[in-house]
């Protein structure tokens, strides 16, 4: 009961943790875009420039807020988990680096929301030191304070980092609010330029310094593939590609296109840099969880290993148990005794009972359904486009047998499959879950099908899909890392993790798809349903043993 309570609370404190990092970067971004980028200029409309200042700052409030909260759960969460395992009264929680730096960083973003307001022209220069104390107090907790070897280097380049992506990624917001409050095409122009040269240098910065502590930190070219920090910093490299293909297409907008040409273009682009921009940031906080490579030597998988993991295979589709009498799931036990043969180990020496090995069979022909349906889901939106193929058209509703395969599968002991009563499945919370999890699948798929035949301009219903997919994504990156298992759990990871990237990349192509001029749309409307392809793919070939 105890480790299902430590598993739960150190999800949420890898949450809380993201949460954080979000909101300490849109801070960062929204300071220097208040006293620099959105800086007032002669040649500029006063009561515009005025507007977006103001805007500014009321965001600059609401990110101070929610780093306040934020960090007041997460000290509760983290001081929670230390006094039930440690077994530790409170005061000495109190003397831990993570609770110091939390109440630093609490009563510096309380500051900030006091200092951050329209009319306090002085309280704003307050908000340059207040950026400082929260930066060093981030990184007092990060891998770089507790290495015992080069720390000022790592310390510098978390600083560099951190500043890198809240003037970049943490910026966004605020120059999108500013596009929108902009008076006339002049003053976003101007708001536009301003940040790409800001943007600019923040991405030099980032790569740099984030390149360098990918080197120290995962230490070989096996690790990258061998150890769950390995597979995430690969994610976020791969993310960073999609950003930078994102700032780029804007930085080639603002230096060659027209201002009238430019602007619809480039407000949905930063839109969509954005959203990959923040699950970056999310995919971070799972790092914080991980201790880095370089100190897993003993828990790297070998690349052997790794190939044989995810070497193509032909697909699962038969639940073909292992003979295990005393589990109910092929007949009754004999004596009342509990079959515990080893059949082998995993890479992690765990013996493989007949109970383990047919959890990992049915697991895998789970994912393996799932992804013929996906992989049809992908092929009938690309024959759509083609307007050929009519009954094409219908791809969303896929997601009903998806929802009965959840219904029907997802608790093999549980009716109308297993040996559990339909109404004893509604009151387990797990099976409760799922089925409600079932109902959404199948209401949504109709939902979906309802919003693409009756498909408007600018139709707010139409970003629902898109958006639970970006989500889907980011939540499947966003997870604590397992502290027992490790190789196995770093097996698992080289499935999900692409799967998470391309639901994050196919989510804010179909935001593209519908948010961008009709003549730019072609290519956002082919990468989601590619996506949705290979992300089948992957399921097809996912496997556990």
């Amino acid at each position: 009961m105890l480790a299902k309570l430590v598993n739960l609370f150190s999800l949420f404190s890898v949450l809380l943790r993201a949460g954080t990092l979000v909101f300490q970067s849109i801070i960062f971004g929204g300071v220097l875009f208040g006293l620099w980028t959105a800086r007032s200029s002669p040649a500029l409309s006063r009561v515009g420039i005025d507007a977006i200042q103001t805007s500014t700052w009321r965001l600059l409030q609401l990110a101070a807020a929610g780093l306040a909260a934020t960090q007041l759960l997460y000290l509760y969460v983290n001081s929670a988990v230390l006094m039930a395992v440690a077994e530790i009264p409170f005061p000495q929680v109190v003397g831990a680096n993570f609770f110091i730096s939390g109440c630093v960083v609490v009563i510096s973003a309380c500051a900030m929301l006091m200092a951050a307001t329209p009319n306090n022209r002085f309280g704003k220069w307050l908000l340059v030191p207040l950026v400082a104390v929260i930066l060093a107090a981030s990184v007092m907790t990060n891998h770089a304070a507790s290495r015992l070897t080069g720390r000022p280097l790592l310390i510098a380049l978390s600083c560099i980092h951190e500043l890198a992506v809240g003037f970049w990624i943490g910026g966004l917001p605020f120059l999108v609010l500013g596009l929108y409050r902009g008076q006339d095409p002049a003053t976003r122009w101007y708001l536009t330029r301003r940040f790409s040269g800001t943007a600019l240098m923040s991405v030099g910065g980032l790569v740099m310094s984030g390149a360098i502590m990918s080197a120290i930190y995962i230490g070989s070219w096996t690790a990258v593939l061998g150890t769950a920090y390995g597979v995430m910093v690969a994610a976020k490299v791969t993310m960073l590609g999609g950003l930078l293909l994102l700032g780029g297409l804007n930085f080639l907008l603002i230096r060659n296109a027209r201002t009238e040409d430019a602007l619809p273009r480039l407000r949905r682009l930063i839109e969509a840099e954005l959203g990959i921009g923040i699950t970056v940031i999310l995919t971070a906080a799972s790092l914080t969880s991980q201790p880095p490579a370089v100190d897993q030597t003993h828990e790297t998988v070998t690349l052997s290993q790794v190939y044989h993991r995810i070497k193509p295979a032909l697909p699962r589709f038969l639940y073909a148990y292992v003979p295990e009498p005393a589990s109910g799931r092929l007949g009754p036990a004999k004596n009342g005794r509990i079959e515990n043969r080893v059949l082998g180990y995993n890479v992690d020496g765990v013996a493989l009972t007949p109970r383990v090995i047919n959890d990992a069979i049915e697991s895998e022909s789970n994912h393996h359904w799932m992804g013929v349906v996906v992989l049809l889901m992908g092929v009938l939106a690309l024959l759509a486009r083609t307007g050929k193929v009519p009954f094409a058209n219908y791809w969303p509703l896929l997601l009903i047998p998806v929802a009965v395969f959840i219904f029907v599968q997802a608790d093999s002991e549980c009716w109308p499959v297993g040996w559990k009563s339909f109404g004893a499945c509604w009151i387990d919370p797990e099976s409760f879950q799922h089925r409600i999890a079932a109902l959404l699948c199948a209401g949504f798929g109709i939902f979906q099908l309802r919003v693409r035949k009756q498909l408007t301009e600018n139709n707010p219903l139409a970003m629902v899909f898109p958006l639970i997919l970006a989500l889907g994504g980011a939540v499947l990156l966003t997870h604590s890392h397992a502290i027992t298992n490790v190789k196995e759990n770093t097996l698992v990871e080289l499935s999900h993790v692409p799967m998470g990237v391309l639901a994050v990349f196919a989510g804010w192509a179909g935001w593209l798809e519908l948010r961008l001029p009709k003549q730019d749309r072609t290519i956002p409307s082919l990468i989601w349903p590619l996506c949705f392809v290979l992300i089948g793919a992957f399921l097809l070939n996912y496997r556990e043993m």
